[in-house]
């Protein structure tokens, strides 16, 4: 009998041996496995503050291209207008480019002082809300213009306030000029598929700013007659990539466009650029896009800045 009980005494310890020992082996699992997941985290983090350091690096040198720049004619052929390719860095590579936002209509042009649509800019985005797929584009310019206007009158097939309350998430119009080009989405009118078309070709600029004709693409400058056709336009595309216009009525006040293209918001300088920068380090990429403007002084300060994660 006392043999019996000293038998089990011991498969009893020998069992409570060994579940302390998983258990010992479970949090030892537990533990490495945590501290390897911070260790991730503390490395993620200190990768996404170096990627965030190299893009304000590329922002920096964005400004100063362009500070070096004399801006009173503005093209394809100069240094801003150059790529920076794919540099290695420390942990893994930056590049960037600037794109001049001048080279696309602008927006915030539509609605006069008078609260009115301005005729010229308004035959202008009928005419790229066509390309890019819009089958009503007179009732989504009066949308955007009723989205830019300070009051709550709404223009015969515009929306305020009721439309963008009445959606599963209710908002209110924005009463004041575009932003940003991605409010689009947010407006009657705009769906996805037409804002990627638009991109290239549409801008929130201040209200001042002209097209530059020497670094228009060929689609917008379509637009700036009745036609909308590309073909009066080829020539001129190819040939201003050797000899950029100087003065607008370097174009505009000879054959084929004399008396076809009203001068009006057109020049052929700008003052307003995107920079588009991505940086990798490790396993953080990210992505950032700053709108640039040049001051009246020469000085080129930030307007807005957008940054995501890819």
């Amino acid at each position: 009998m006392t043999r019996v009980l000293k038998q089990t005494q011991s498969g009893i310890a020998l069992i409570t041996a060994l579940l302390v020992l998983a258990l010992a082996v479970v949090l030892a699992a537990a533990l490495i496995q945590d501290s390897a997941m911070s260790l991730r985290r503390t490395e993620n983090l200190l990768h996404h503050a170096q990627a965030k350091m190299y893009l304000q690096g590329a922002e920096d040198w964005a400004r100063l291209v362009l500070k070096r720049e004399e801006h009173d004619v503005d093209h394809t052929g100069e240094a801003w207008a150059i790529p920076m390719p794919a540099v290695p860095v420390e942990g893994g590579e930056i590049s960037g480019r600037l794109l001049d936002l001048q080279g696309r209509l602008n927006l915030n042009a539509l609605v006069k002082s008078d609260n009115t649509l301005d005729p010229i800019m308004r035959q202008r985005l009928i005419c790229l809300l066509r390309k890019a797929g819009n089958e009503m584009p007179e009732a989504t310019l009066d949308a955007l213009a009723d989205w830019q206007d300070a009051d709550s009158e709404v223009r015969p097939l515009g929306a305020e306030d009721e439309v963008y309350r009445s959606r599963p998430q209710p908002y209110r119009a924005g009463n004041q000029l575009l932003q940003a080009q991605k409010e689009l989405l947010l407006i009657q009118g705009f769906d996805t598929e037409q804002v990627r078309a638009l991109h290239p070709w549409v801008a929130a600029l201040p209200a001042n700013a002209n097209l530059n004709l020497n670094t228009a693409p060929i689609e917008v400058l379509s637009c700036l007659d009745e036609s909308g056709e590309t073909a009066l336009w080829e020539d001129f595309v190819a040939l201003r990539e050797k000899t950029p216009l100087k003065d607008v009525n370097e174009l505009l006040g000879k054959p084929p466009f004399e008396g076809r293209v009203n001068a009006q918001g057109l020049g052929v300088n700008s003052k307003a650029f995107l920079l588009e920068a991505e940086a990798q380090v490790g396993r953080t990429r990210l992505r950032r896009y700053s709108m640039l403007l040049i001051d009246e002084q020469g000085l080129v300060r930030v307007w807005s800045r957008f940054q995501e994660s890819l």
